[in-house]
């Protein structure tokens, strides 16, 4: 049922969001693998004014470990945002410029940036 696949859904993105913590690099970008695959597996009609808090967590929290001291890491999660960005542009955008002074470099904000505002 649609029900059983929302719940499914919203209680796998939050583990995996929590694996982006993990001491294990490698565990960390094959997390941003399988986020990428959430994002590109969201279904057209997927409501993003009904489900703006789980969107809005994802992308606080990506944005947190695009900031991460490991280039790896940030290039991963910049993958997983040009997949995820595409369900709400505008947002994302908005995001990136109240966090891109706060991060170590602005590159990937900027590529971000460059991607979505046009589309938002």
């Amino acid at each position: 049922s649609k029900q059983w696949y929302q719940r499914r859904v919203r209680g796998t993105y939050g583990e995996l969001l929590k694996r982006l913590d993990d001491s294990s690099d490698e565990l960390r970008v094959a997390v941003t693998g399988a986020l990428t695959t959430f994002f590109s597996l969201l279904p057209p009609d997927y409501h993003r004014d009904l489900y703006k808090a789980h969107l809005q967590a994802l992308y606080r929290t990506l944005l947190i470990h695009m900031d991460d001291p490991n280039q790896a890491i940030q290039e991963a999660v910049y993958g997983v945002l040009c997949e995820g960005g595409k369900v709400w542009p505008a947002y994302l955008c908005e995001h990136v410029e109240t966090v891109k002074h706060k991060h170590r470099s602005s590159l990937y904000c900027d590529k971000l940036l460059a991607k979505f505002r046009d589309s938002s």
